[in-house]
């Protein structure tokens, strides 16, 4: 079989898959889009079948810590030494932006208003407000205080106030920076942060290394919950890349285990608020390294 061929039928396959996923047919279950680091994945796997529905195979790949669907249905993800846009049909690379030498791409993610938030590692770094095509809107640079480009950050998130919540990696902190670039907020932390997420209560959520997840009250700096690696009954956290509130109150919690020689751990864990799992996703040989995960319905 020649490679046009074979280009052919790949497009053809992703077609089918994704018209299905395009079609919203959800109403049987929850799926969920993932992606990891040092795993050239994306992928939409079923909660309850634990089948992946859509796989899509990351061109060039160096790392990707966050993957996301977009308002109007495209894959928006970071790849580290770049981002894109893609239309999950035909794998068609809709928009790109490559990284600039001293910098690396790590956070994609959708704000309530449709656009597109893009965090860049640098001195400085960089906060990019995007349309759904890549046009920049705004632009926010800052220094993070963390020499190391590598270990300033990863999953950044927008707050309601309008600021910006970055949790340091290397820094074992929650910076809150405004849209003029100032350090609002320095909160020391004993995690090196991998994600963090804004909570309805106001409230931060914050996942990182050494299987650590806590939410913080980020006026005061208070540790209202506090979870560690051995905190869950039947399953260690390894690396806690990316935790998610749902709305039953639960927590989705992405495991990572790159750094561990210990395989067997749930790469997906669900847990209640007394850390009673109540879901996992084990390895099934089809899903490596999860770092990022976003619920669709």
């Amino acid at each position: 079989m020649n490679l046009s061929i074979k280009k052919y039928l790949r497009a053809a396959a992703l077609v089918s898959i994704f018209g299905i996923f395009c079609a919203e047919s959800f109403a049987a279950g929850t799926k969920f889009l993932i992606a990891g680091c040092n795993w050239n994945k994306i992928a939409v796997v079923d909660k309850d079948t634990q089948k992946i529905s859509f796989l899509y195979e990351i061109p060039q790949y160096s790392e990707c810590n966050s993957a996301v669907l977009t308002k109007d249905k495209k894959l928006f993800y970071t790849n580290k030494r770049n981002a894109r846009i893609v239309n999950p049909k035909t794998s068609e690379i809709l928009w790109e932006e490559n990284a600039k030498n001293g910098e690396e791409y790590h956070t994609a993610d959708v704000l309530k208003n449709g656009r597109l938030l893009l965090g860049v590692c640098g001195r400085p770094a960089r906060i990019v407000e995007m349309s759904s095509s890549g046009k920049v809107l705004s632009e926010v640079k800052f220094e993070t205080g963390v020499e190391s480009v590598h270990m300033q950050f990863r999953k950044i998130a927008k707050n309601r106030k309008g600021n910006y919540y970055v949790g340091l990696f290397g820094g074992r902190a929650l910076l809150e920076v405004s849209p003029k670039g100032e350090i609002l907020k320095n909160i020391k932390l004993d995690v090196g942060v991998f994600a963090v997420k804004e909570l309805a209560s106001g409230g931060v959520l914050i996942s990182g290394d050494g299987g650590k997840i806590r939410i913080i009250n980020p006026e005061t700096g208070e540790v209202l919950r506090r979870i560690d690696s051995k905190s869950i009954e039947g399953a260690e956290l390894l690396f806690a890349t990316e935790a998610r509130m749902l709305k039953n109150g639960n927590l989705l919690i992405t495991n990572w285990n790159g750094h561990s020689k210990d395989k067997s751990q749930p790469k997906i864990l669900e847990i209640t608020p007394e850390n009673k799992i109540v879901w996992k996703l084990n390895n099934n040989g089809q899903i490596d390294n999860v770092s990022s995960i976003c619920v669709l319905k």
